[in-house]
């Protein structure tokens, strides 16, 4: 026999002798007979190959049928039937085909005799003895259909059958059953095992809940054809990538090839390369590019040469020298120059880039005067450097020590001179450590096997419906790839093919291929992002079963931990091996810094105390998936009229004159709020959406909530639906609406990861939390239908989407903040729920309202590439910047689309007048109160430069600082300001025309991170008098970002910069204030009565908007600070000076 013959026949005694065991056998077939003697040579369960070539095989007649059963070890599937034929001229083993299950009617194997047979036809028995034929005999097999879904393929060739190696072929000649290989139903295997992993399941053992999985999940997902369970679980097993004992199954551990591709990154091409990809007008990068060798320009410049040196006793290395000064009091430090070289060298001058108010050069040759001095070798030439500061503050200039040597040879050398006037609380308040840059160490790939951890038990009940399945959506290989290589020539057709469907512009055709790209790029960089968390050497503690890590920053989502996430942990000691052990910990829960997980059995008996693990964190996949799956049902529902709208149907819902009774009164003396509410009630603008557009202040969301119940109240069969990017947002509609809307009518859906001590006590009795079970739990369709207004976030409608609704079931969909969500978010709460209105199918629904402000900040994303081709716009942007309906006329926007609401309620007419003329073309208009009014509480406090204008813009000269591997920016002199500002506010009681100040009135704003963390250490430990004032817990210090949608009375901004040389990376990385006109937008527009900003205004003055407002303060009276002047660049000067140098972008 013919090893790809025997290959079809997985059964060792039925082979020629001699013959090859294939190599996919795990168990081999047990026959059972009643020999008195073992068989010579038979395989016992778990051998590899027999040892005897002459097999034995007892007669048919002398086996019992009561034990003729499955002759495989394999529970559920017969892998083995087969009719062969031995030299000795005895056909033997059960009938070749599949078993037919009673109950279900589907083949599952050889279980019983008397049911064998092919589905729909009689049991066939064991046929009579073959007689033997004259000359060599070999083996003839029939191989075993694995049955499989979808339509039946045309009748196959008899000639076909038996012969295909390692294929599951029909077992009995003329069937239309279609064949499998074992090689297809591996991979069938492979892709559901992966899928148990991406669905949170990979610690599944039981046979049954696999089975139920497979078939009630993964099976009918795709019209590809499966095949069934069992036949899948023989392929993995005889692939050696599953074990099966009884009822239990253990996959095999995975080992994954982890690569990260950073899109900031990029290859660095040749000058040869780069002129080719030039010539060609493709761009070598859509990333912001690093200055290739701006180290080594800066090593050159400051070194020492032809043996001369720059030496100071206040040296701290790489070019920089820095000595601290007191305000008020003149110091002088000196530097020397100094000739270590064999030949005379004339020092030609020594000057400062740029002037300083601060900072001084003598000397007594006159060489800081332009006189010459030669120095001999050997000799030393000292500078003094005087430095008589005003205010605290960090005061440089970069030196040019100008040489020439014989004949004619010119050189220069170059120092970083920097005086510092600091606090003992900004001293405090001082690197942790030295700055460490992030080094790409991430493009290095490892090796990894998983043991999986243990899940939180029963944190969600779930009876919802899960009819329309949520696929995995993974990102292809090969887009990585693409990115890894860049626009190079080896990846020039791959980049340029996603080049051009992401420069396409965004239409119905292509509307889930560029969203599905630019996800799939957005994850990618997620994936790079999310390792700068990363830790290393840190220790756990045992806690009940568990393993408790802190985690410093969690608190803050950096990073985000929800219960029921996970993350990965490795022994430190383990950390160069290959492949890497990695145990995965699933998050039982979060309490302040500390993480409760669960890990594996394995992990737990190697645990000793002071054990140091190295820790990878992840994120949740989650909202990705729902958002590639709302993008495309998108076009499937036939969405076009509502996400590319061309017109309205002008149908009203009313037949006569709208005439509300408004909830809340206070609307009816705003025209612009009645009239929006008019038009979205009466449903004109369908099948269009229609837009609330909200400058900060001007009550939208009180716009929709009147909305919202007046379609409650007005249409009785009206079923709502209302969302918004964040929990915050959708609790404040539902504490809104509960007001006039008894909570019986209301169903607040929340996600199973939210901590439910963090759910508003009064939204609580209307919410999805059973307190008998302490779970969350997801009612079934027709509980849900007892509720008329349902409010998610919008990732947590993508529930709703799965239960798979009617069409029509939703009349209005509502969605808040819809700024602030990338557009595939939004149409997670579209698509699959609201169905477009048509006048003969759906001529009372299909309306979709959208408020926010495209002038606020948009979606928070990571990829360059993704930001770049529109990721970052969102829905309500895109409609308003680029669809004719939405645009704004000489006569301002069409109100049949569009409202733009104008009276401002929040903020004193001073604090709202820059950014109303900047981005509201001066529309806005501050609303007068009857009552006692609070933006003008502060008008007469003492500390304002000018009565009467609440804005303070002080004027520092800080350091932009850095520490330890922290890429983000802090200013210590800034927060030196604002702990002064704080302590005058917080202590004045009624006195020097100052209210009394709780600390929850009071906001702190830094765009960036670690400047937010240094001001809440100095505000909560380490100033005396602020620490120990009651209640400072409740002053809020956060990123611009968590203050959308919010306000205080009192607001302090610290802007941070105050070295322009860093401008281009925030504009690159989206930082900062600067060359972010949003950002600032929201910063300035959170405060109701005082403003205060600190900041370096020669740094922000080359941001038009910042200009705009500083210009506006110097006007108005209401700088202080440092000395400044419009024109001047001396605070700056570093930065033009590292331009001059060519060391700058």
């Amino acid at each position: 026999m013919k090893a790809q013959e025997t290959n079809s026949c997985c059964c060792p005694i039925y082979r020629a002798p001699g013959a090859p065991v294939p190599h996919h056998w795990i168990q081999p077939c047990q026959h059972l007979g009643t020999s008195p003697a073992p068989p010579p040579g038979q395989l016992q369960p778990g051998q590899g190959a027999a040892t005897s070539p002459d097999l034995w095989h007892p007669p048919l007649g002398s086996l019992s049928p009561a034990l003729l059963g499955c002759p495989c070890g394999v529970r559920g599937v017969c892998v083995c039937v087969c009719v062969c034929v031995h030299p000795s001229g005895v056909r033997a083993g059960p009938s070749p085909q599949p078993c037919v299950d009673p109950a279900a009617g589907t083949p599952r194997g050889v279980r019983d005799p008397r049911r064998c047979g092919t589905i729909g036809q009689d049991p066939v028995p064991p046929g009579p003895p073959i007689p033997a034929r004259a000359g060599p005999q070999r083996a003839r097999p029939l191989s075993l259909s694995f049955p499989v879904t979808g339509p039946a393929p045309a009748q196959p060739s008899p000639a076909r059958h038996g012969t295909a190696p390692h294929t599951f072929g029909s077992a009995r000649l003329g069937s239309a059953m279609p064949r499998v290989s074992v090689a297809e139903a591996r991979l069938r295997g492979d892709e559901f095992v992966q899928f148990l992993r991406d669905t949170g399941r990979e610690q599944e053992r039981q046979r049954d809940t696999l089975r139920s999985i497979y078939n009630q999940e993964f099976r009918y997902r795709t019209e590809t054809r499966m095949p069934n369970f069992s036949c899948v679980l023989y392929a993995l097993k005889v692939t050696h990538q599953a074990q099966v004992h009884g009822q239990l199954v253990h996959f095999k551990k995975k080992q994954q090839r982890v690569v990260v591709a950073d899109q900031y990154w990029r290859p660095r091409v040749s000058a040869k390369a780069s002129a080719s990809t030039s010539a060609s007008g493709q761009q070598p990068s859509s990333g912001p590019q690093v200055p290739l060798g701006r180290a080594k320009k800066w090593a050159e410049f400051i070194g020492g040469k032809h043996g001369v040196t720059i030496l100071s006793e206040h040296d701290q290395g790489n070019g920089h020298i820095r000595f601290p000064v007191v305000p008020g009091k003149r110091r002088t430090v000196t530097v020397v120059v100094q000739n270590h070289g064999a030949e005379a060298v004339t020092l030609r001058r020594c000057r400062p880039r740029q002037p300083s108010q601060e900072l001084s050069f003598t000397d007594e040759q006159g060489v800081t005067q332009g006189q010459s001095l030669l120095l001999h070798p050997g000799g030393k030439y000292p500078i003094q450097v005087h430095c008589l500061a005003s205010c605290n503050g960090y005061f440089h200039v970069l030196v040019d020590f100008e040489f020439t040597k014989e004949p004619s040879e010119s050189f220069s050398i170059g120092r970083c001179v920097a005086a510092v006037a600091e606090s003992q609380l900004a001293k405090d308040l001082g690197p942790s450590a030295p700055f460490q840059p992030y080094q790409a160490s991430l493009q290095h790939p490892v090796t990894v096997v998983t043991e999986d951890g243990v899940p939180p038990d029963g944190f969600l009940k779930t009876k919802l419906e899960m009819e329309i399945r949520l696929r995995t959506y993974q990102y292809p290989k090969s887009l990585k790839d693409t990115i890894l290589l860049g626009p190079s020539a080896s990846a020039g057709s791959s980049w340029a093919a996603m080049q051009s469907l992401l420069e396409a512009p965004l239409q119905a055709g292509n509307y889930q291929q560029k969203f599905q790209l630019l996800l799939h790029l957005e994850e990618i960089q997620m994936e790079v992002d999310i390792r700068r968390y990363d830790m290393q050497d840190v220790p756990m503690v045992q806690d009940r079963g568990l393993l408790v890590l802190d985690v410093p920053g969690v608190a803050e989502n950096r990073p985000s931990v929800l219960k029921g996430d996970h993350l990965f942990a490795n022994l430190s000691s383990e950390r160069d091996l290959s492949p890497l052990v990695q145990y995965k910990g699933y998050v039982h829960g979060v309490e302040l810094e500390k993480v409760r997980l669960g890990f594996s059995s394995k992990l737990q008996k190697k645990f000793v105390n002071n054990l140091r693990f190295d820790v990878t964190f992840t994120f949740n996949r989650l909202p990705l998936q729902v958002q590639h799956r709302a993008a495309a049902l998108a076009m499937e529902r036939g969405l076009s009229s509502l996400l590319f709208p061309s017109a309205s149907c002008h149908k009203s819902l009313f037949t006569g004159t709208f005439q509300p009774r408004w909830f809340d009164r206070k609307l009816q003396a705003n025209e612009e709020q009645c009239r929006a509410v008019t038009h979205i009630v009466t449903g004109l603008s369908r099948p269009a959406p229609y837009l609330v557009f909200g400058p900060p202040g001007t009550g939208k969301t009180v716009t929709l909530v009147e909305a919202i119940k007046q379609v409650w109240t007005c249409f009785k069969d009206a079923r709502i639906l209302a969302c918004a990017p964040s929990n915050s947002a959708a609790d404040l509609l539902c504490q809104r609406l509960i007001k006039d809307i008894a909570p019986r009518h209301i169903y607040r859906l929340l996600a199973s990861s939210r901590n439910y001590q963090e759910v508003p006590p009064e939204i609580r009795p209307c919410c999805n939390w059973d307190n008998e079970q302490s779970c969350y739990v997801y009612p079934s369709k027709e509980d849900l239908g007892s509720y008329r207004i349902l409010i998610t976030t919008l990732v947590t409608a993508g529930r709703l989407v799965s239960a798979n609704f009617p069409p029509g079931y939703f009349s209005h969909v509502f969605i808040d903040e819809c700024g602030q969500a990338v557009e595939p978010e939004s149409v997670v709460a579209i698509a699959g729920l609201l169905t477009a209105m048509d006048q003969d199918t759906n001529p009372n629904g299909g309306q979709l309202v959208l408020a926010g402000d495209p002038q606020q900040l948009g979606p928070i994303l990571t990829s360059p590439l993704a930001i770049e081709h529109g990721l970052g716009t969102s829905l309500l942007e895109r409609l308003m910047l680029h669809n004719p309906l939405y645009e704004k006329s000489s006569e301002g926007y069409d109100p049949q689309f569009v409202t733009k609401l104008l009276w401002n309620y929040r903020s004193h007419e001073a604090i709202l007048r820059i950014p109303n003329e900047l981005f509201y073309d001066s529309e806005l208009k501050a609303c007068e109160s009857d009552e006692l009014d609070v933006r003008s509480l502060y008008c007469n406090w003492e500390e304002l430069p000018k009565k009467g204008f609440p804005i303070i813009f002080h004027g520092v000269c800080g350091e932009d600082r850095r520490e330890a591997k922290s890429p983000s920016f802090f200013n210590t002199t800034e927060v030196e300001v604002l702990v002064e500002y704080l302590k005058k506010l917080l202590q004045s009681r009624g006195k020097r025309g100052c209210p009394s100040v709780s600390p929850k009135e009071v906001g702190v704003i830094s765009p960036y991170r670690k400047q937010v963390e240094k001001i809440r250490k100095a505000i909560t430990s380490l100033d005396p008098v602020l620490r120990a004032l009651p209640d400072i817990s409740l002053l809020k210090v956060g990123s611009v970002e968590e203050f959308q949608g919010q306000e205080r009375r009192i607001i302090l901004i610290s802007t941070v910069r105050s070295c322009s040389e860093y401008l281009q990376l925030d504009q690159n990385f989206k930082l900062g204030f600067l060359k972010n006109p949003k950002r600032f937008n929201v910063a300035i527009t959170r405060a109701k009565a005082l403003l205060i900003v600190v900041g370096n205004p020669a740094v922000l003055s080359k941001d038009k908007h910042w200009q705009r407002f500083l210009r506006y303060c110097r006007e108005e009276g209401g700088y202080t600070g440092y000395p400044y002047e419009e024109e001047s660049q001396g605070a700056d000067g570093l930065a033009t000076d590292l331009h001059g140098l060519h060391l700058g972008n």
